[in-house]
C-alpha cells in the first residue's frame, strides 16, 4: 500500500475516481517513490483505469524508454537476474537495477498519432490521467514524463519532405510491438512499447548514468 491507497493487482476492474483539479496543487513536482517491478505494474494498472474513463474506452499505446522498460520487459528482467547470479557465483559484486523513479515516454508523437485519429486534446487528457494517478497514489508529478522529448531527434521523409519521429516510427512497427511490448493492462486499454533495441542503446549511450552501462550490456546480449 502506498500513501494509504489500495494497490490493485492484475485482475483489477475498478479504481477511485479521477482526482479533482483543486487537489492537484498538493502533488510534489518530483517523484521520490522508488518503483520496483511489481509496484510499477500496479501503478500502471491505476493509470489504465484513469485512461479508460478519460478516453471513453479507446485503447492507448505509449512508446517508452529508460529504466522502467528494463524492469518491465520479462526477458530483459530475467537476463538481469541471471547475470547477477553469474557474477555472485564468481564472488563478484555487480548490482542490478531493481527500481526506477519514473517512466519516460514519447509524448510529442503520441499527440500527433492520436489527434490524427480524431482524438481531441489527446496530450492534455493523457497528462490529466498521469496527474490523477499521482494524486491517488501520492506520487510526484513526474512519475511518468516526457522530459527527454526536447532532446530526441527528428527526421524528414525524403519523399514527402515532411518531418517525422524516427524513434517513435520504428517503435510502432509490428515486429517491435510483438517483441518489445512491456506492459498491457488487465483492461486492455493501456499498452506500453519499448523503443527498439537500437534506439534504446543509443539513448543510454547519450545519457550514460548509473545503471546505463549494465542496461546496455543486457540489450546487446
Amino acid at each position: 500500500m502506498l500513501g494509504g491507497a489500495p494497490w490493485l493487482g492484475p485482475g483489477v476492474t475498478h479504481a477511485p475516481p479521477l482526482a479533482h483539479s483543486h487537489s492537484e496543487s498538493t502533488i510534489s513536482p518530483r517523484n521520490n517513490v522508488e518503483f520496483s517491478r511489481e509496484l510499477l505494474y500496479n501503478v500502471l494498472e491505476h493509470l489504465s483505469i484513469a485512461i479508460a474513463s478519460e478516453f471513453a474506452g479507446t485503447p492507448i499505446r505509449l512508446v517508452a524508454h529508460g529504466g522502467a522498460c528494463m524492469l518491465l520487459h520479462p526477458i530483459l528482467h530475467e537476463l538481469a537476474i541471471r547475470k547477477e547470479r553469474y557474477h555472485l557465483s564468481r564472488g563478484e559484486n555487480v548490482p542490478r537495477r531493481r527500481t526506477t523513479r519514473d517512466v519516460d515516454y514519447i509524448h510529442r508523437s503520441f499527440v500527433a498519432e492520436y489527434e490524427s485519429r480524431g482524438i481531441i486534446n489527446a496530450g492534455e487528457r493523457l497528462r490529466k490521467c498521469i496527474r490523477a494517478t499521482a494524486q491517488q497514489l501520492n506520487l510526484g508529478a513526474d512519475w511518468m514524463n516526457s522530459d527527454a522529448d526536447v532532446a530526441l531527434p527528428m527526421s524528414t521523409d525524403p519523399t514527402t519532405n515532411t518531418p517525422f519521429d524516427p524513434i517513435y516510427t520504428a517503435s510502432v512497427k509490428e515486429n517491435n510491438i510483438r517483441l518489445y511490448t512491456v506492459f498491457t493492462s488487465s483492461n486492455r486499454l493501456l499498452t506500453i512499447v519499448n523503443v527498439t533495441p537500437f534506439w534504446a542503446v543509443a539513448l543510454k549511450l547519450v545519457r550514460y548514468a548509473k545503471w546505463d552501462p549494465g542496461d546496455i550490456c543486457l540489450l546487446l546480449l
